[in-house]
């Protein structure tokens, strides 16, 4: 018997791989997701016995726990008259917005029932000093409420300035709150630092937990990609810049300082904003949810009703798995098809799906001057490697590709002609469109937008061209690789 057991354990592997191939397989099939999606299943777990199998079941499909789901229908209930209180004061008519954004308007309603809105102020920030200097000072005059959100929190540098300002507040009375992601952010959530601000008074608390048996029970890649600042129900930020200042963070991946853009918002803007932070906060606050959740929900409908800061339009956009599916995915492919002259894409993840590739090379095909600036260098091999393999694709259409070589450019913006722009924490990628927790603010005013392009301008002049004739003339392993690896792009 002894001697046999070799052969039995090798025909026992044997059976049980394809019980597993075949089960999953069928499984992916019964999902009916996009083709492209499934066939890079398919393609893992076949080419890659047993580790395929696996790396499907932790993250292979999008589930979140039914009672999360339940849990933030009944918050969105509860704020839902001050939703509808914002959208009858200051909704826009189709007639006062650019014919280029009364379909994203129509299309983004569907979150928290509110289009584009009029009276807000929007001032950019290119550059993390200034942006945290500004935010040191809002929170410094804080009376209620200081409401943070962000990816990753990151304390060296000047988001020491940021803590100590959060540490006086609380000592001062207001009610300070941090939702930082538990994945994004787990250093400081485990630092000396992180426990002094909460003997101060600040409440943190970790937005999709990832324990070691949580592990097993849900899919760990579901994160929330946020980045908020909501200050007295009355001051708004968000953006790309996460709380680490750029001189210390990542220093030894090798990609440079990471260059990134926010944007501080007043007026119904920002009280969109601070909704949607307060709704993840009462999501997420299991630990304590009955008194910090009640008075944070309670301080939202209390507030004073929200005044005109100026005469900008925009819409704030939330998405994510428990909401309208690929919505910001939708409104990105609806701004690229029905762009005229001019449209700017500025991303540091850059894997669109076939809808979005072909929306832009069509939209290069009929005349719109495309341009796409990505950085040089990235943080993450795969994608670095799968982005490229576009390329050819984007530069036959016709489409201008520029690689920033200042740093790791992360701020992810979109200008389209004269009328829309987007910023925010959405990437062109799958992760973004359908996985992660995002926000994103859409702007209709020539004035910001022409801020905007410029800033984007200023990246493409520290940049290099990617030209057809020498793309074409990479390296055959190039090729090879970045092809290979592209085969699994719908699921990076």
């Amino acid at each position: 018997m002894i001697e046999h057991l070799p052969a039995i354990l090798t025909t026992l592997l044997f059976v049980l791989h394809w019980v597993i191939l075949i089960g999953l397989t069928l499984r992916i099939i019964l999902k009916r997701r996009a083709t492209g999606v499934s066939l890079a299943w398919l393609l893992l777990i076949t080419s890659v016995p047993y580790a395929g199998a696996v790396v499907y079941l932790l993250v292979g499909e999008l589930w979140l726990p039914r009672r999360r789901i339940q849990k933030a229908l009944l918050s969105r209930e509860e704020l839902q008259d001050v939703v509808a209180s914002i959208e009858d004061r200051w909704e826009l008519r189709d007639d006062q917005l650019p014919d280029l954004a009364r379909g994203l308007n129509a299309q983004s309603n569907v979150p928290l029932g509110l289009s584009a809105l009029g009276g807000n102020r929007v001032q950019l920030f290119s550059e993390c000093d200034p942006c945290l200097a500004a935010m040191i000072e809002d929170i410094d005059q804080a009376q209620l409420c200081v409401n943070m959100l962000y990816y990753i929190w990151q304390s060296p540098g000047a988001v020491a300035g940021v803590e100590e300002a959060l540490v006086r507040a609380a000592r001062r009375g207001v009610r300070c709150r941090l939702l930082l992601d538990s994945a994004g952010c787990r250093g400081f959530m485990q630092s000396t630092r992180a426990l002094e601000m909460r003997r101060a008074g600040v409440e943190i608390v970790e937005a999709l937990p990832v324990g070691k048996l949580r592990i097993q029970l849900k899919r760990i890649d579901i994160r929330n990609h946020r980045k908020i600042v909501a200050i007295d129900h009355r001051i708004g930020y968000t953006g790309s810049m996460n709380m680490a200042d750029p001189r210390y963070f990542n220093v030894g991946k090798g990609v440079g300082q990471w260059i990134d853009v926010m944007a501080r918002v007043e007026g119904p803007a920002a009280k969109v904003l601070d909704i949607t932070m307060a709704l993840d906060w009462s999501i997420e606050d299991t630990r304590h949810e009955s008194e910090s959740t009640r008075d944070l929900l309670e301080s939202i409908r209390q507030a004073a009703p929200v005044e005109a800061a100026g005469e900008i339009a925009a819409q704030i956009v939330p998405s994510g798995p428990d909401q309208a599916a690929l919505l910001i995915h939708q409104m990105l492919i609806t701004l690229i098809y029905n762009s005229r002259k001019r449209l700017v894409i500025t991303t540091p993840y850059f894997i669109p799906g076939e809808a979005m590739l072909q929306a832009i090379t069509s939209a290069a095909h009929r005349g719109v001057r495309v341009t796409l600036v990505v950085p040089s260098k990235i943080d993450s091999v795969l994608v670095r490697h799968a982005s490229k393999a576009y390329f050819d694709d984007l530069l036959r259409a016709g489409v201008e590709i520029f690689e920033f070589g200042g740093g790791l450019l992360h701020s992810k913006i979109v200008t389209a002609d004269d009328d829309v722009a987007m910023l925010g924490s959405v990437n062109m990628d799958k992760r973004s469109f359908s996985i992660n927790f995002e926000i994103s603010m859409f702007v209709y005013n020539k004035g910001f937008l022409d801020e905007l392009r410029a800033l984007q301008e200023a990246y493409i002049r520290d940049s290099r061209r990617v030209e057809l004739r020498n793309w074409g003339e990479r390296a055959l392993h190039d090729r090879v690789l970045q092809n290979a690896i592209q085969l699994l792009a719908p699921i990076l």
